[in-house]
């Protein structure tokens, strides 16, 4: 196994990234949203042992699969989103916040009898103290699934690569993942799939699958300890989908790469101050997928996402980086 941050070939990924305004993706999953309510907390309620926060400040941002569309976009990329929202108070603020980032937002489906799905983090003092969320996982009718379809096929000739971004949240079901991937896999185009673990039995033949480690256990059912309960994983998730590649997002210890004829690729973690990991996998899966739609080999499209996760990781919340960013740093290695 190799475990060096410099083993990747080909050209340098500074002039890689550089092409990135050239990529055209399309994202295709569960569509959130991010309510973040910022405050600070100096007393205990009197009522029941909770802290009281106070609250300073609130935002909405793009989450689950529209969070995906804002990281490819702020990396210059050109993207389009599909999936559903609710008509709903919710459901407009997305749109229009994902308008405001240069998303292509026309294949996102409004549905009455849907509720947007909405994420509350509490965060005092630089830490999340509390999550509710509300949210309506029912299944979406066969009308909702051919209309998406219709969409991306119309698109589909000025699409370099697709991300199926899948949370869980009902819009991944089996049918719908087996004609989506056919059709993608027919046109030739390179298919990024974050995965949910519920889902794991009906994934099959994408390009790269990219759990993170606790959803790598729970899909192979090895629980992951050290190299070797890794390369065992491993083996069983590219035995049970065969993805062309597979992506271990391991925290800390950095990411794994694993086909069925390469040896294994180790990268080690980057980030020396790590605030929060919200987003990190988000921000991983875009990178790597922006960085193989402008023609890098595979080894440097995940060394570029793991240099684009040393940054996103050292910010609070869920952050977006820039190409100028990531050019900033890989110029000053």
């Amino acid at each position: 196994m190799t475990d060096d941050n410099n083993n990747y070939s080909g050209e340098n990924p500074l002039d890689i990234v550089k092409r990135f305004n050239k990529a055209r993706i399309l994202v295709v999953g569960d569509i959130l949203v991010d309510h973040f309510i910022y405050g600070n907390v100096s007393r205990i309620s009197p009522e029941a042992p909770v802290p009281v926060v106070n609250v300073k400040y609130e935002k909405l941002m793009p989450g689950g699969a529209a969070n995906v569309a804002k990281n490819v976009a702020k990396l210059g990329a050109a993207v389009y989103i599909a999936g559903v929202v609710g008509d709903d108070y919710n459901g407009n603020e997305l749109k229009r916040l994902v308008n405001i980032g240069n998303i292509n937002s026309s294949f996102i489906l409004t549905l009455n009898s849907f509720q947007t799905i909405i994420k509350t983090r509490v965060i005092a003092h630089n830490q999340q103290i509390v999550r509710f969320d509300k949210e309506d996982n029912g299944k979406f009718t066969g009308r909702v699934y051919k209309t998406l379809l219709t969409g991306i096929k119309q698109i589909i000739d000025d699409i370099d690569a697709v991300i199926i971004s899948d949370y869980g949240k009902g819009l991944i079901e089996s049918k719908f993942f087996s004609s989506l991937v056919n059709f993608l896999r027919d046109k030739n185009k390179f298919i990024a799939l974050d995965p949910k673990i519920e889902n794991f039995k009906f994934y099959k033949n994408v390009s790269i699958l990219t759990p993170n480690i606790n959803e790598a256990s729970g899909c192979s059912g090895v629980k992951i300890e050290d190299d070797k309960t890794l390369e065992k994983a491993s083996k069983i998730m590219i035995k049970k989908v065969k993805p062309d590649y597979l992506l271990i997002t391991r925290g800390e210890a950095g990411m794994s790469l694993f086909s069925g004829s390469n040896n294994p690729l180790h990268l080690r973690a980057r980030a020396r101050d790590v605030y929060d990991v919200t987003g990190a996998g988000d921000t991983v899966i875009s990178t790597l997928t922006v960085a193989q739609s402008v023609g890098a080999g595979i080894f440097n499209a995940c060394y570029i996402a793991n240099a684009a996760a040393s940054i996103a990781v050292s910010q609070l919340g869920t952050y977006a980086v820039g190409a100028d960013e990531l050019i900033g740093l890989l110029a000053s290695e």
